[in-house]
């Protein structure tokens, strides 16, 4: 009889983390539609046929829906970087050139995300700390690109001496990038439109060729070349 109750609680853990994964990708949703403000856990329940009650089984605040969501993502683009950095081949300022190029291709592959991971819709504010925020470490990616390009000056791939201006200028230069490709993009504009943003989508350059000249001027910065 043992088996079947072990069998029994495998089963029971796996349709448990299937329903937390359908709460995280309608809280995704519905805050990417209603904001943190419009946002209401009620209203997610109501979405996903459950009671209020039985939603904070799995989640116990909107802050700590939004902080799981939030470390889903970053999880996903940690191990991609990590793969990157897995199979890399050759010089410290080509990994970096490709850990840039990755940050652009995966926020153009779903500006939701982005939207959640980069703090385009900020966190619902909360008065304590739930078990979930307790826990969450944010991945940080100035630090990882710091201690790159501080090696590629140690090696003499860069002749520069100043890691941490580097890695926030190349930095804000990406994180732009993604910024402004994001409004150019209709269906993943921002929820108010002005009419400076609409003036984006009327450039005709396209997102490959917005990349690669942004991985141009990337490497100029860093290697004078």
């Amino acid at each position: 009889m043992a088996p079947k109750l072990k069998q029994t609680r495998a089963r029971s853990e796996d349709k448990k983390d299937e329903k937390f994964e359908m709460i995280l990708e309608a809280g995704k949703q519905l805050f990417l539609k209603k904001g943190t403000e419009g946002f209401s856990m009620r209203n997610l329940a109501e979405i996903l046929g459950m009671t209020k009650n039985n939603l904070y089984n799995y989640i116990e605040s909107k802050r700590e829906l939004w902080i799981a969501i939030r470390n889903k993502f970053y999880n996903q683009f940690k191990e991609e970087n990590l793969e990157i950095i897995k199979n890399h081949k050759g010089s410290k300022c080509d990994l970096i050139i490709k850990l840039y190029e990755h940050f652009l291709d995966f926020a153009d592959r779903d500006y939701d995300k982005y939207k959640m991971m980069f703090n385009v819709i900020e966190a619902p504010p909360s008065s304590r700390t739930g078990p979930i925020e307790a826990k969450y470490r944010e991945y940080r990616l100035l630090d990882g690109t710091t201690k790159l390009i501080q090696e590629a000056i140690d090696e003499g791939e860069i002749k520069k001496d100043t890691a941490p201006l580097l890695s926030l200028l190349t930095y804000s230069i990406v994180m732009g990038v993604a910024y402004i490709q994001m409004n150019r993009t209709k269906e993943h504009g921002p929820p108010s439109r002005v009419w400076e943003t609409l003036q984006l989508s009327q450039v005709d350059v396209t997102f490959d060729q917005f990349k690669e000249s942004t991985m141009q001027v990337l490497k100029h910065i860093l290697t004078d070349k």
